[in-house]
Formats: C-alpha cells, structure tokens, sequence
C-alpha cells in the first residue's frame, strides 16, 4: 500500500471517529431533554380545618395554589446524581400543588399551615435544573410511589417561635429563620415528625414563608424502587425549599374598608388624640408617631373617595364603581410635610388604566400605567435626591433601603426627556413601586406573569409585524453612532385597553419566583417575539463598565433594555379623569 493511500486511509478513520463522537454527545444531549413525561393530575383536595387548627373569630384562611399556575406557592427540591460517572447537583420544582394557611390578621400570628404537593408533577429549576431524563427516570424507579401515594402532605399545627441565640441542627437553613414549623409530613404512605426551621413574616395583608428542610429517603423507605439502588455516592438526603408569598384578595380588603367606614370615622379622631398625647399605641406602626399620621391620612382618603363616589351605602357593603382611567403622581412636592424629604418643585404625573381581569383565569381587577415608567418619574428617588436628612440617607442605603446615587449619566447615552427609565434591577424597581405606595397610599407593585400574559391577550395579541406597535432592532433610530438606543415612550399606537410600548422599547419586569423580562425590547428582533419571549438577568452579574465604587446593589445590571411599568390593586383609587 502507498504512503499515499495510507494518509488517505487515516484520514478516513479519524473522520469516522469524529462523526462517532459527535453522534455520541447528539444521543446524550437528546437523552439529557427527552420530552417530559406528563404526571397524572392529582385528585382534588379538601381542606377543612388547616392541619387539624380549628379556626376562631378573626382568622382568615388563605389559599396556596402553584405559582406555575400564577399562584403564590412553589415547592423545590435539590439532590445529587451520578450521571455517566460523574456527580452532578440538581433542583426541581413540583408544579402541582394546592394548601391553605390559617393566620389571625389583628395579632399578626401564623396558626396552621397544610400543603398538598402531587409528587409526580415535576420540572426542572433554577441555575442547574434536573434535566428530563431525571425527573422521568425519578417517575421510572417510583422512588415517591406516586401510584400507590401520589400526594406528600405537610401539616404544621404549631409555629414556635426561635429562641434568642437558637441555632437550627440543619446547617441549610434558611438564613435569618424566625420560627419553627411544627408538624408532619406524609410521603410514600409514611407519616413522620417535622420540625422544619422558617422565616415567618405575618401582616394584615398576608403571610411570607421561606422554609428548607431536609428529607432522608431512607426514613421514607425510597432509597430502592423497582431492584434499582442508589450507589452510595448518592446523598440519602433530599432537600425541600418551601416559598409562599401569600395575600389577601385586594377587593375583599376594599369590600370590608368600605363596609367600615362610618366606624373608621370615629377611630379616626381617636387616633388623632393618641398621635397626639402618647406614643405607647404606636409600637405596631413602622416609623412611629409619622406612619400614625401617614395612616390617618390613607383612611381619610378612602373615606372621602367612597363619600365622593355616592356608591357605598354605610353598612351595605356595595363596592363604589372603579373609575376607567385616573391620574397619579409622585409626590416630590412632599405634600404631606414629611421633614425627611425636600420640595424639589415638580411632581410627575402618570396615567393608571382600569383591567377589569378575569375570574376564570383567576385574574382580579387591576390598573395598569399606560406607559412604562419613565426618568421623570423615577430619576430623582434614585439619586436620594428626596431624603433632606443625609445621614437618614446613608442609613437607608447601608440598610438597602435605597439605591446608591450613580455619579455618571444614568441613561447611558439615551437620554432623560420623555424616555423609559432603563438598566434597572428587579429589586431596584420594587422599591420604587414601594416608595410610591408610602407617598399616595395605594398599593403599587409590578405586575405577575399570568398579569402579563393576560394583558398581552385583552390588549389585541402580537401583530404580525411588531414595528407597528413599538421599537425594535428594525426600526429604533439610533444615536448618533449608529447605536440602538430607546425610543421616548408613547410615540406609538396604544394597544386594545390604552397601554402604550407593552411591546419593545424596553422590556419589562414582572413578578415572579425567577428574575425576568418580558415584551421584548428595542435590541430584540421583532422576528424572533412571541408570546412566550423572556429573558434572565441574574443579580450576581455586574456592568462591567458601572461607574460607581464600591458598586451598589441596587443600580445597573449589564444590560440597558431593561425597565417596568406600575401595577395598583384597586385600593384608595380617586376618581378618574
């Protein structure tokens, strides 16, 4: 044989290796997300008393839904696997669920909780998520029975409070844990004990929970399903994180202000004299003798707007009609005297738009602000430039009450005049809808995701071509480098209910468990939009050309097209325009 036809000989095997391995890594990657086997749906759940707690006179009993289904719960778990010989870490997240919590508003006290989870209802979760393949080889091996036991339930009957200087004998605890959950926990057919470390928060308005406990399949007989073991490198223990964010149906809250009010009137000059000869009432109120006042305030509001309405009959409990349409402001003004703030001579009005939701879809009424917030409203807050006192400033930002000032231009080039306030994190824009809330007492938040995709059904869809409603890569002009830059708000057609640039210019932030964008931006490509388009940003990853040092929590993330628009429950609304 020729030197010649050997090379080629050679060449030929190291090509057929090549395909070998490239066909191999297809396999394993097409293995890796095999299409997710679809769970049985779990029978419906009756829930009486929670966890066995009789409710008393006062209570009020919240439901915990999926927050998959835009509920306000979500159950994990993280374990490891050998996966082709080596050890990976994986999260999860169980997807079909439903509960309730039993807590007393008045004395801000968590009474019971009871959570039903359908253990064979999976995905995976977070920044290393189990890939099909586990979650349905999890199902193969029947390692949670879901046949013969398809529901976990955990019942707490008891919240104990923390102990001054009690550690947790579970070293995952969630950091900062108030209490803990005293309980059950059923799975697989057995019931065992559980005393799970938590961070309890208790308002009038609703109940937080942040929990992570840890399951041992041995305890639970799910170490061998099915002659399959775990090899030992495999940690027994499985770890459940348990998040709920659960709140008071806003229009109730308002059906029972309205039902209220001739009382509130009296109570009103009661807590005029209390404000006045002592401070021993006030422990309940955040900020003392001034959030007495602020509270006087908001309840004189609510009951001028429901005398100016005519709608209320006192003691009927009939709901005034919510305008279509009103005008807010952020009050840089300081109105209401607060001698923390100064009077920077303006007060930025935007316009809020009547949703009337749908019950169906599990979607109350809500307002949405026609455009996304802009500069105007939002510059003058970010620079603390409202807050007279400076040393009360520095507090509240070594507290993360408030953003760092940023020493260069903080549009980066796009400009202020008319345009969306861009490059803001998610934690930054909350705290915005916060300090909003303070100064007008409405309740102003971002919007949930199933909020978002309500409003991009009932707002007319996607047009085929996107350019007509917003910007994009196509069509924003640019600056004077040939950069895209963002467009001044409104420039475009409003959608079906009045909201303007939902679609492009910068994409907008919303509520939920994971940090993300929706509607596309002016870099998007209008192309590649559609109804399920949504974009990451994680907390960890800084500008690398953020102009401040040491760099703050609160400002720019590495990405410019980022902003949100305000969401209020129907609460204290004025009437329209």
């Amino acid at each position: 044989m020729s030197k010649k036809s050997s090379f080629f000989s050679f060449v030929t095997f190291l090509i057929a290796v090549a395909a070998l391995v490239v066909g191999v890594l297809a396999y394993v990657e097409s293995w890796m997300n095999q299409p997710l086997d679809e769970a049985a749906a779990a029978a419906p759940v009756e829930i009486g008393d929670v966890a066995g707690v009789p409710a008393q006179a006062g209570d009020v009993v919240l439901d915990l839904t999926s927050r998959d289904e835009g509920g306000n719960t979500q159950v994990l778990w993280h374990c490891g696997k050998l996966l082709l010989g080596e050890r990976h870490d994986y999260s999860g997240a169980w997807t079909r669920l439903t509960g309730a919590l039993l807590y007393s508003p008045g004395t801000a006290t968590l009474r019971a909780g009871e959570l039903h989870v359908a253990v064979g209802a999976m995905r995976g979760h977070g920044e290393h998520p189990a890939p099909n393949a586990l979650i349905n080889t999890v199902r193969e091996n029947r390692w949670f029975l879901e046949a013969d036991h398809p529901t976990a339930v955990f019942r707490a009957s008891e919240m104990v409070r923390r102990k001054a200087g009690e550690d947790s004998d579970f070293a995952g605890a969630v950091e900062g844990w108030t209490h803990r959950l005293v309980g059950t926990l059923q799975l697989n057919g057995k019931e065992r004990a559980l005393s799970a470390p938590a961070r309890v928060a208790v308002a009038e308005s609703g109940v937080e929970i942040d929990a992570r406990f840890p399951v041992s399949r041995k305890e639970f007989e799910i170490a061998a399903r099915q002659g399959y073991e775990p090899p030992a490198e495999v940690d027994d223990e499985v770890v459940v994180e348990v998040r709920i964010r659960a709140g008071r149906d806003p229009l109730s809250v308002v059906a029972e202000l309205n039902a209220e009010l001739v009382e509130l009137q009296k109570e009103v000059g009661l807590l005029r004299q209390a404000a006045g000869d002592t401070g021993a009432r006030l422990d309940r109120f955040e900020a003392g003798g001034d959030e007495l006042r602020r509270e006087i305030a908001r309840l004189e509001g609510e009951l001028a707007a429901v005398k100016a309405s005519g709608a209320a009959v006192a003691g009927s409990g009939e709901q005034p009609a919510l305008p279509a349409r009103f005008t807010d402001f952020v009050d840089y003004r300081n109105r209401k005297g607060d001698d923390r703030y100064a009077d920077l001579g303006y007060e930025p009005t935007f316009e809020m738009v009547l949703v009337p939701g749908d019950p169906a879809q599990g979607i109350d009424p809500f307002y949405v602000q026609a455009t996304e917030v802009t500069w105007e409203m939002f510059r003058a807050w970010s620079y603390c430039e409202d807050i007279v006192d400076e040393p009360h400033s520095a507090e509240m930002r070594s507290s993360l009450l408030r953003p760092s000032p940023c020493y260069d231009d903080a549009s980066r080039g796009h400009g202020f005049e008319g345009r969306a306030a861009l490059g803001i994190s998610r934690r930054n824009a909350l705290a915005f809808c916060r300090f909003v809330s303070e100064r007008t007492g409405r309740p102003y938040r971002l919007m949930t995701d199933a909020e978002w995709h309500y409003l991009a059904e009932a707002g007319g869809g996607l047009p085929d071509d996107p350019t007509t409603v917003g910007w994009f890569a196509e069509n924003n002009e640019g600056d004077d480098f040939g950069d895209p830059i963002s467009m001044p708000v409104a420039q475009k057609p409003a959608n079906a209910l009045g909201l303007y640039d939902f679609w492009g210019n910068v994409a907008e932030w919303v509520m939920a468990d994971e940090e993300f964008i929706r509607g596309g931006s002016y870099l998007t490509s209008a192309s590649e939009l559609d109804f399920e388009w949504r974009e990451d940003a994680s907390q960890d990853i800084w500008n690398e050309t953020y102009p401040n040092t040491p760099k703050s929590l609160w400002w720019y993330r590495d990405r410019f097209d980022m902003g949100f628009r305000l969401v209020c429950d129907p609460v204290n609304i004025p009437s329209g325009d």
